[in-house]
């Protein structure tokens, strides 16, 4: 059978369900495990000379191609360098009766996050919904594109209006971004790695990146907490039943936007472009008092007199 360069990277891909590869990595298997085709490859190229060459050009190709690779089901980061990555499946039936059924109760957690980030930490918070996702590209397409809830921390908003002015004209920074992933129940073992993977699918654009969930098993927490540290991901514990003593558990460290990765899930989501919206009508409202004001999930607080 002739040899297929994108099915082979796929094939490596599902063989290794669950791990993430550079493009580089992938590459290296590639060449490795497939000497003739690479061979071959440098014979047909006058720009490459070596095996090195060979495995830089295979890298490249695959980072050309990441939407071909979006619709054979392969998933990536955002974050650089990118990596490549299928989520492990068991057996599909369940699997979609597991959606199902805990969809249903993320739901019940929204209003608890959206409640904890505005009390405890001045975050304000907006739905995300899958539902209002484009399928033009197919229903794979957007797979763990954005996360369920994202929030927007304002960082001057008790500022003098002469110190929001001037701070607007220095072009500093006013604000933070947070993406939120939410599961129902424990984190288990069995259940760890794909969420923490989705978390870091969708999530990675935002300043602050938070998996959350109502609590961790104990066997699973020395692994939630390496994953944590090595994607730069935080982990919230949710109190359903007292939303104000939900816990940061895992901090998440600060990154830089992503403002590629946002302008892509913009594209197709029109819950996210509201978020983008609201976020424009907060730094207009610094300039003008007569703005519109943004709708979030909780509305914010009336400022006395």
């Amino acid at each position: 059978m002739a040899f297929n360069f994108t099915n082979e990277v796929v094939a490596f891909l599902k063989k290794n369900a669950g791990k993430f590869f550079t493009a580089r990595q992938i590459a290296e298997y590639i060449a490795e495990n497939f000497p003739h085709a690479c061979e071959e490859k440098i014979k047909n190229s006058k720009n490459l000379k070596n095996l090195a060459d060979c495995i830089r050009q295979y890298s490249n190709e695959i980072g050309a191609h990441k939407d071909i690779f979006l619709k054979k089901g392969v998933s990536m980061t955002s974050d650089r360098p990118r990596q490549y990555y299928i989520v492990k499946q068991e057996n599909q039936k369940d699997n979609e009766n597991n959606a199902k059924r805990n969809n249903q109760l993320e739901k019940e957690l929204y209003p608890v996050l959206a409640k904890y980030c505005f009390e405890e930490l001045n975050i304000n918070t907006l739905r995300i919904d899958e539902k209002t996702s484009s399928k033009d590209k197919g229903e794979k397409y957007n797979h763990w594109l954005h996360a369920d809830v994202v929030g927007f921390k304002d960082l001057i908003s008790d500022f003098e209006q002469n110190t929001k002015d001037c701070l607007i004209e220095y072009a500093d920074e006013r604000s933070l971004l947070y993406s939120f992933e939410v599961k129902d129940g424990v984190l288990e073992t069995k259940n760890l790695r794909e969420a923490f993977f989705q978390t870091v699918s969708n999530s990675s654009w935002a300043n602050y990146s938070y998996l959350v969930a109502e609590n961790v098993n104990e066997g699973a927490e020395e692994e939630l907490q390496l994953l944590c540290a090595s994607f730069k991901i935080g982990f919230i514990k949710l109190n359903k039943e007292n939303p104000l003593e939900s816990k940061i558990e895992i901090a998440a460290p600060k990154k830089p936007l992503d403002w590629g990765m946002m302008n892509r899930i913009a594209k197709v989501n029109k819950d996210f472009r509201k978020y983008l919206d609201n976020i424009t009508l907060v730094y207009q409202g610094h300039q003008n008092s007569r703005t519109k004001k943004p709708i979030w999930d909780i509305k914010e607080k009336k400022t006395e007199e």
